[in-house]
């Protein structure tokens, strides 16, 4: 059996229909509803053939009458401008225009807005050539440039000999014998003046009347949480389907472009549609996704975006990872270097040079010709970006570079892919005919343009009709359901407030009554479409969030004759799942240790830091070290902590290997310590990645040293202080040591022979340092110089060099205080211990042999100290918080 028609008054208007009286609607969706009822009815009837009959949108109608006039010749042909046309007319002028008193913060919106207000004018017949409407557009600086602007569009117009809609029905108007069909209006909303005028300039013309019944009202349910509301929303619509397949439902979004997409993940799972069962969803969408914005088309544009000087980082990770892509030949085991290598330039957009660097190393080049390369034989000089072109000449170059990419080819399409693929294609057609009013175009340009006309298309995947439709609220004129659930209904956006068009006169638009310039007008429009949901539904369920931050929000003054009181919900778990988890039998996790393997032993990158991890919680140790779980680098404007702290010891290391001792250092004068400096900062730099340099640019390079020459400066001038000779007699000193069961390789920042020949291990520090009592007791924090410590021969102390600025200076522990901040090994132990920096390194021996010896058995509990974490990230893994049934 079908589904109930959503159109219940066709029998009142199918002799209008036969008689070939044009059905004209406010909206596409109520064009479909007749046009399916017309066809139910005559078949219902007996009928095998029938005329086709005119039930078309308002707008369509008239613009189909004025194409048809053209055509017999009774109006001069001229180019039909259409909405996306005319706005890139409009950037242009605006952007020509050198008058602008003031500076426009978004030329695109600017120019959306410009469209708006045109089209509004022209609706309204307003007549800018009137010296009064012109004196009202004189008294604000956006209006007078409006009218600027306007008069610059319409010369534009007439050299292209176009016009736009609007200008088009008004020269309709001027051709009585193009309006020779009747019509009838199937809609009670007032009228624009064009739109009035050419409905009385028809033979004859009627407003007939919608069918109407009266809606049940429900009670008024009230949200905490805008996903609440939605949640029970899809529920509400699974349990009148399960109640009664055949009906009609509708769900009224007030935001459709905030809402839509939450509905619909809740109505998937709601009817258990998230899977395998996707296409099985019974319901319509008014709106789809912009045709920018779904998958195959979104790929489409990453792809041509490459070619731009600077590329998006996660553009370039998802094209590598595409299904639409043709599998590229990777090395295997250089995909997941490549990608961290991306995301280690913590930069949201990179230089195309460095995007090459990056995949070079990627890709197989004996398997498979590079992408670029393909494309740079669009033209042998490999210039071909670099010459503007219009429009349809920049298509062939578009489909070469997808071509180069194998984009779509990469998995075989299905239907909605597909038809994806065929709205692209008539889109690239539409953007081949903005060559009349865009002119040359410059590659970014072009790309821009071609996503600007992407975003204003929807994509609405063609789908057999379903009971439940979500719609917005002018969508549902004319159409008859079963039960409707309106969301939004809180009195701050039902009514909604005011949004008079910037560029037109508030008094003109409150005069003529135009959308949207008043509070007045907003109230009217809500309350006729609240009269309409009466009128169209057999039962009512309208809902609000009755908390707007942190603020109550009260129902909208429109509903207040609900015969009933509010009633507070929150979202509850649906019984179902409540009920299938009742059912399931879990199994408790036993997570066995899982001791080190002899190749993970051997594995190069173990250093101290094993051990600062597994003191902090073993388990990070595992995720860091075993799971290579690293944290992703955050996206930063300059320099990243690691490699300031990369440029600073480096700099460090060249000072040294040039000074060597405090005698040279003491003997030094300034003027010969500048070229010194300068030759380590020259060294440090070749430190950076190539990448990384480019990325961060050579004038945040610049700064970088200028800080670091005051940095060593200061430094510098702390070590002439120290009264004990020394010799630098270690610099990034590589080591290996054998703690228990686990070989370490550790890398000295520093060693200083002092002149009674012992020596002091120094670890260069540009942050926080913190206490050295953390060295001490159970499970010692930050054990990398207490592990330096064991070393052979031993040193006699081991110090923190803080070059933090404000801060500088050494902390440590020795066995004497033989600089300033170094403290004495037998303040650190307890009263009644002697033995010093022994007694202290039998201690430690035996806690970091415990960690090493753990960390080597796979002992890896969840077991942090209280600040582990603080800097970890590795929630996901761990799990932490997350109580256990």
């Amino acid at each position: 059996m079908s589904l109930r028609p959503l159109f219940a008054g066709i029998e009142d208007i199918a002799e209008l229909l036969e008689s070939g009286t044009a059905v004209l609607t406010p909206n596409r969706r109520l064009s479909r509803a007749v046009g399916d009822a017309q066809h139910q009815y005559r078949l219902t009837k007996g009928d095998q053939v029938w005329p086709s009959s005119s039930i078309l949108p308002l707008r369509q109608f008239w613009i189909e009458r004025w194409r048809h006039a053209v055509t017999r010749g009774l109006i001069e042909p001229k180019v039909l401008v259409d909405a996306a046309a005319q706005r890139l007319i409009w950037r242009k002028v605006i952007d020509a225009d050198e008058a602008v008193p003031f500076s426009l913060l978004s030329p695109s919106r600017a120019a959306n807005l410009c469209q708006e207000a045109s089209e509004t004018l022209a609706l309204w017949r307003i007549n800018l050539d009137d010296k009064a409407v012109r004196q009202s557009f004189s008294f604000d600086e956006d209006s007078r440039a409006f009218l600027r602007w306007e008069s610059r569009f319409r010369e534009v117009l007439l050299d292209l000999d176009a016009v736009t809609p609007e200008q088009a029905l008004e020269e309709l108007l001027t051709c009585p014998d193009a309006l020779g069909q009747s019509v009838a209006l199937l809609s009670q909303d007032d009228l624009p003046p064009l739109h009035q005028a050419l409905c009385e300039a028809s033979p004859t013309w009627q407003q007939l009347t919608l069918p109407h019944r009266t809606a049940q009202l429900l009670p008024t349910r009230a949200f905490s949480d805008p996903a609440a509301e939605l949640q029970m929303a899809a529920r509400w619509c699974r349990e009148q389907h399960e109640r009664d397949p055949l009906g009609r439902y509708a769900v009224v979004l007030s935001d459709m472009h905030s809402d839509r997409d939450r509905l619909e993940y809740y109505l998937r799972k709601e009817f258990d549609c998230l899977t395998q069962d996707y296409a099985s969803l019974p319901v319509n969408f008014a709106t789809g996704f912009t045709l920018d914005r779904v998958p195959l088309v979104r790929d489409a544009l990453r792809i041509l975006e490459f070619s731009l000087p600077e590329v998006a980082v996660e553009s370039v990770i998802a094209v590598l990872q595409s299904r639409f892509i043709k599998p590229l030949t990777y090395r295997k085991t250089h995909r997941e270097r490549c990608i961290r290598r991306l995301r280690d330039l913590a930069k949201e957009r990179i230089p195309q040079r460095v995007m090459r660097s990056v995949l070079d190393d990627l890709l197989d080049k004996e398997a498979c010709e590079l992408p670029w390369d393909v494309v740079l034989q669009l033209e042998t000089n490999g210039s071909w970006h670099r010459r503007p072109r219009t429009p349809s000449q920049w298509l062939e170059p578009f489909r070469a570079i997808l071509s180069a990419w194998g984009w779509s080819r990469g998995a075989t399409l299905d239907s909605l892919e597909y038809q994806q693929a065929v709205q692209w294609q008539e889109a690239l057609d539409s953007f081949a005919t903005q060559d009349l009013f865009a002119g040359a175009l410059t590659l970014p340009e072009a790309i821009q343009s071609l996503r600007e006309l992407l975003s204003e298309q929807q994509f609405q995947p063609r789908t057999e009709d379903q009971a439940i439709q979500v719609l917005g609220p002018l969508e549902t004129t004319g159409l008859r359901f079963d039960a409707m659930w309106i969301t939004g209904m809180s009195a701050e956006r039902w009514p909604a407030a005011a949004q008079p068009n910037p560029y037109l006169p508030h008094g003109l638009q409150r005069e003529q009554g135009m959308p949207h310039a008043d509070a007045g007008w907003e109230r009217r429009w809500a309350k006729a479409r609240w009269d309409h949901w009466l009128a169209g539904a057999g039962e009512i369920q309208a809902s609000y969030v009755n908390q707007r931050d942190g603020a109550e929000a009260l129902p909208s003054p429109l509903i207040v004759e609900v015969p009933s009181k509010l009633e507070s919900e929150d979202w509850t778990v649906d019984e179902r799942w409540l009920v299938q988890a009742s059912k399931a039998a879990f199994d408790r996790v036993v997570l066995n240790s899982v001791p080190l393997a002899k190749d993970e032993r051997a594995f190069q990158g173990v250093g101290a830091s094993v051990l600062e991890q597994q003191s902090a919680c073993p388990f990070q140790a595992f995720s860091a070290t075993r799971l290579q779980a690293t944290q992703t680098p955050a996206l930063t404007a300059g320099l990243l902590a690691s490699e300031r702290g990369t440029l600073l010891h480096r700099a460090l290391y060249d000072v040294w290997g040039s000074l060597r001792d405090s005698t040279q250092l003491a003997s030094i004068t300034d003027a010969e310590l500048t070229p010194v400096i300068q030759r380590a900062l020259d060294y440090a730099q070749l430190g950076l990645l190539k990448e990384r340099l480019d990325v961060i640019g050579g004038d945040m390079i610049a700064l970088e040293r200028q800080r670091l020459d005051v940095v060593l400066r200061r430094w510098l001038a702390l070590e002439r202080e120290r009264t004990e000779e020394f010799v630098v007699t270690g610099r990034e000193e590589p080591r290996e040591h054998q703690l228990g069961d686990l070989r370490l390789r550790l890398r000295i920042d520093r060693v200083d022979r002092l002149s009674d020949g012992r020596e002091l291990i120094i670890d260069y520090k540009s942050g926080a340092i913190g206490s050295i009592k953390q060295w001490l007791g159970e499970r010692p924090a930050r054990p990398q110089l207490p592990l330096y410590a064991l070393l052979e021969p031993p040193a006699a102390g081991i110090t923190y060099a803080s070059l933090k600025p404000g801060s500088e200076g050494f902390k440590g522990i020795g066995e004497q205080e033989f600089i300033k901040g170094i403290e004495s090994a037998d303040k650190q132990l307890e009263d009644e211990q002697s033995g010093g920096m022994e007694a202290l390194r039998h201690g430690w021996i035996e806690e970091l042999t415990l960690l090493a010896n753990e960390f080597v058995s796979g002992h890896s509990p969840v077991d942090p100290r209280i600040d582990a974490c603080r800097y970890c990230q590795r929630f996901s893994l761990c799990r932490l918080g997350e109580e256990l049934a």
